[in-house]
């Protein structure tokens, strides 16, 4: 299993800082100094269904804040600002600066990225004491398959301006991932033609509390299914004990964290059809449990396996949001 890489790098913003690394000081805020972005830790190096999302092509993210003094009541320091890279180096910046409000010992900032016209995000009069929330559907592969997946970073800061001028930002994935491996037992190949998540609900409403802590309130009544890109000829899986990947790192299905509640009509299952022998086009449900939970940040690999006469059963391994190989 690979790890994720570490970063570090410092958004340089129209020359008020250079970049630092973590030991440096920082020196604290003068009238003249305006807010300044970090991003820190680990800029997640996952496995897109397109691309990696890494610290060199995270290319812009946005960013609201407010502080405890800024205006005659706390309010707003960004609305929605987008931090891009600039075009001739890796620097970053945003226009028109920002300051905070004199004498602020209390900021709090979020960010999400990338910056997408899929997240609908409502008016934010103060962030510092009414938290914030946005609705997001999460885009699903059309029929054949071939649209792209986006995953949704996030990120947020809680901190004394006059100490930690500097917003150091991490970002996390806020979505879940599904990988699908097969193993056979059977004495003939199995060919799985098509993958599919059924009954998969995309849509909700992340709410970010003031201590930049997130959530997910999915919306039971917006469900869909995403089909899986496998190739035309579908996936061989041959008579062994060993796991097949059979959806590879670029497969991995993105979806809204959710807890899976199963009845007579939007039963949540992953829908394999297989050939087996003389039996062709076989169409199945694979049923995921009442009660089982899809969870932010994180990711899982549902392990189907064929028996005697291809019947199926199937476990599901719950793993960190990171790159992994089929070992």
């Amino acid at each position: 299993m690979k790890t994720m890489r570490f970063f570090l790098f410092s958004l340089a913003l129209a020359g008020i800082l250079t970049a630092c690394s973590k030991d440096e000081s920082v020196e604290l805020l003068k009238d003249e100094q305006a807010i300044s972005f970090r991003l820190q830790g680990s800029t997640p190096s996952t496995i897109l269904r397109a691309t990696a999302t890494t610290t060199g092509n995270v290319d812009a993210f946005v960013v609201w804040g407010t502080d405890n003094v800024f205006g005659a009541v706390p309010g707003l320091i960004f609305d929605g600002i987008t931090v891009a890279r600039k075009v001739s180096s890796n620097d970053f910046e945003y226009s028109p600066l920002k300051y905070y409000g004199e004498g602020a010992t209390n900021a709090g900032f979020f960010a999400i990225s990338p910056v997408s016209a899929k997240v609908t995000i409502p008016a934010i009069t103060n962030f510092m004491t009414n938290g914030a929330s946005f609705d997001y559907t999460v885009p699903a592969p059309d029929g054949s398959g071939d649209a792209i997946q986006e995953d949704l970073l996030v990120a947020g800061a809680v901190l004394n301006p006059s100490v930690n001028p500097a917003v150091s930002l991490q970002f996390k994935h806020a979505l879940s991932r599904i990988f699908v491996t097969a193993t056979n037992d059977a004495a003939d190949p199995v060919i799985i033609e098509s993958l599919s998540l059924v009954n998969v609900i995309k849509t909700g409403t992340l709410e970010v509390n003031t201590d930049c802590t997130w959530d997910w309130v999915p919306d039971e009544g917006k469900i869909g299914n995403y089909p899986y890109t496998l190739a035309q000829t579908g996936v061989a899986v041959p008579q062994t004990s060993t796991a097949k990947l059979v959806t590879s790192m670029e497969q991995g299905m993105l979806i809204l964290p959710q807890k899976i509640v199963n009845n007579d009509v939007n039963d949540f299952a992953l829908k394999v059809v297989y050939s087996f022998a003389n039996l062709e086009h076989q169409e199945k449900y694979i049923l995921i449990d009442d009660g089982f939970k899809f969870l932010f940040n994180t990711q899982y690999r549902i392990n189907i396996h064929f028996g005697v006469g291809a019947i199926i059963g199937f476990t599901i391994d719950v793993l960190p949001f990171e790159d992994y190989i089929d070992d």
